[in-house]
């Protein structure tokens, strides 16, 4: 006995370093991103109110829950311990029926839980509402008095529809196959109660529906917390949780057969190295397609541009989401000229979402607008995904909206939000420095406040960032020339295209100012004077240096000589071999 426990909790334990590995690795933040969509307060108000509404008291614990995965670890620890949970409680529902062998059934045990590998949800409350569904139908089935079992039974599955719906369902089905599995006779009253719990679970929504709650049908079933209510259900969900009925009827034909290892412990050797190799290949190939821009959200989140810098200097960008959080911080540090063309550009999507209507878009587009000193754009995406999101919730565009607000002088809207931010663990930090600021005058002293109203636009800007960019761009960029995001933007489209005279307009002004060139901006000074306009004694009023100049004098001289193989080796970071042999991004439909 002790040999097969060890087992067990071997299998256990290997499943929940499995699933943390597999969510930390791929889905780590994901996780962090799907944290700002559930905003959890701490008011009796809020509890008060989730508990009034079907599975809210689910809801209630999602939030409180997710509130932590901003922290390291936490939502790779959460789900591994809720999936492990589930593995656990169910299979010790199933041993109490059918009394299986460990050595043949545990590794089946743990396919449901793997399912949530194959299909990752955006929040846990689907998985605590199973978990709550498995509970129920567990102690249903420990429960020996055929009586109180029954009793018991009514009363867990309205419970579980009241507090976690839709955990009534699996744990109505559980039940339900508990009962037929354990009937000894065909006339036996288990088989009656059976056909009264699914009935029981099946008209207890109407009934609420008509008693309780004045919501639409798929609310009363499923509760409106899982998914959005305006999408239809996912094919996972159907998966998930048919998995486990459909689990329980296969153990019970297969009850009878006997183990594939005669030898017990060579079985289990075998059951653990497969379990090993199956998570490892699963961890190894379940990589989340767009993990590379939600790691990039966070440290836009965070103003870590820097850092974004140095990891796409590693690494290949995967997506245009991950492209613009590129183009945005190399543009914001200053660096966007030096890495414009090593990056794979795809036009004016991959500076900014076109019309984004998506939560991922619409933080996005806010984020570039903000950057941009364009703060009214900036106010009018972050509300917009604020409303739009599936709890009409999020704390991190809040604290957008409150930094638009404050720049506005628009005061009592700012502290609108920040009396709900001041609610919440991990934000109310941030409202305690901003209370303050609803003083004018502190307001006005503050440098990113002041900053930032420096750089308001000045000229009425009818252009909007995410249709006509570079109209919107040029309005930015005339209104203040100090501008410094929004110039590196402008100047990296007008190269990216190819647009040499609108370019050379803007160079003029910066001449004027003495900065120096950047290398990117002396090449395309050297092509547009050689190539378009023939004006020696302007083009020498330009701080051209002599390697960039000597550089470009030579592949004039080898461009009608050298292969197009060998001019990409020598000058295929140069700006003049761009304009010369690469395809310009397609433009934009307007």
């Amino acid at each position: 006995m002790k040999g097969l426990l060890t087992y067990k909790n071997l299998i256990f334990l290997l499943f929940f370093v499995g699933s943390f590995l597999f969510f930390e690795v791929n889905y780590r933040y994901w996780y962090r991103f799907m944290e700002q969509y559930s905003l959890f307060l701490n008011t009796d108000a809020y509890f008060s109110d989730l508990l009034k509404q079907v599975g809210g008291f689910n809801e209630y614990l999602t939030t409180f829950i997710t509130q932590f995965f901003v922290l390291p670890f936490v939502s790779s620890v959460t789900i591994a311990l809720l999936l492990t949970l589930i593995s656990i409680v169910f299979a010790t529902y199933l041993h109490k029926i059918f009394q299986f062998s460990t050595l043949n059934f545990q590794l089946l045990t743990l396919l449901p839980a793997f399912l949530f590998w194959l299909f990752p949800v955006e929040s846990i409350a689907f998985i605590l509402a199973v978990l709550t569904g498995l509970a129920a139908a567990l102690g249903y089935a420990s429960i020996k008095k055929p009586l109180v079992r029954y009793v018991a039974g009514f009363l867990l599955i309205t419970v579980t529809y009241l507090l976690s719906a839709p955990a009534y369902l699996p744990a109505a089905l559980l039940m339900t196959i508990y009962e037929c599995c354990t009937t000894t006779t065909k006339k036996g009253s288990g088989y009656t109660v059976s056909l009264g719990l699914l009935a029981w679970a099946l008209v207890l929504p109407l009934v609420a529906m008509r008693t309780c709650y004045v919501i639409p049908m798929r609310e009363a079933y499923f509760s409106r917390h899982l998914f959005h209510p305006e999408y239809a259900l996912p094919a996972s969900f159907w998966y998930i949780g048919c998995s486990f009925p459909m689990l329980s009827i296969g153990v019970w034909l297969l009850r009878n057969c006997r183990p594939l290892f005669r030898n017990e412990k060579l079985g289990r050797i075998a059951s653990v190295s497969f379990l090993t190799v199956v998570t490892v290949c699963i961890i190894y190939f379940g990589k989340h397609p767009l993990e590379q821009v939600y790691h990039y959200d966070w440290l836009a989140r965070n103003q870590q541009w820097d850092i974004i810098c140095e990891h796409v200097d590693k690494h290949p960008v995967k997506d245009k989401d991950a492209l613009v959080y590129a183009n945005l911080a190399y543009a914001h540090t200053g660096r966007f000229n030096e890495a414009l063309l090593r990056l794979p550009q795809i036009g004016d999507e991959g500076f900014i979402p076109h019309d984004p209507v998506t939560r991922l878009g619409l933080i996005e587009a806010s984020e570039v607008a903000w950057l941009l000193n364009h703060t009214n754009s900036a106010q009018r995406f972050a509300f917009v995904g604020v409303l739009s999101s599936q709890r009409n919730v999020q704390p991190r565009l809040m604290k957008r909206l409150v930094e638009t607000y404050l720049v506005n002088e628009e005061y009592k809207a700012a502290e609108k939000y920040m009396k709900i931010l001041e609610k919440t663990t991990f934000y109310k930090a941030d409202v305690s420095k901003w209370y303050k600021l609803l003083n004018p005058e502190t307001a006005a002293a503050t440098p990113w406040i002041a900053e930032k109203r420096s750089l308001n636009p000045v000229t009425d800007n009818p252009y909007d960032l995410t249709k006509t960019l570079p109209d919107a761009l040029a309005f930015l960029i005339d209104d203040h020339s100090d501008n410094k995001t929004a110039f590196e933007y402008g100047m990296g489209y007008l190269l990216l295209y190819k647009n040499l005279g609108a370019f050379i307009h803007y160079m003029e002004q910066l001449k004027e100012t003495g900065q120096p060139l950047s290398v990117l901006y002396q090449e395309a000074i050297c092509l547009y004077y050689n190539a378009v306009e023939n004006n020696p004694e302007v083009f020498h009023s330009y701080p051209i240096s002599s390697v960039v100049y000597s550089r470009f004098s030579g592949y004039l001289q080898q461009v009608r000589t050298l292969s197009p193989a060998l001019l990409a080796q020598q000058y295929g970071d140069t700006y003049y071999y761009y304009a010369q042999f690469v395809q310009p991004p397609k433009m934009p439909s307007r």
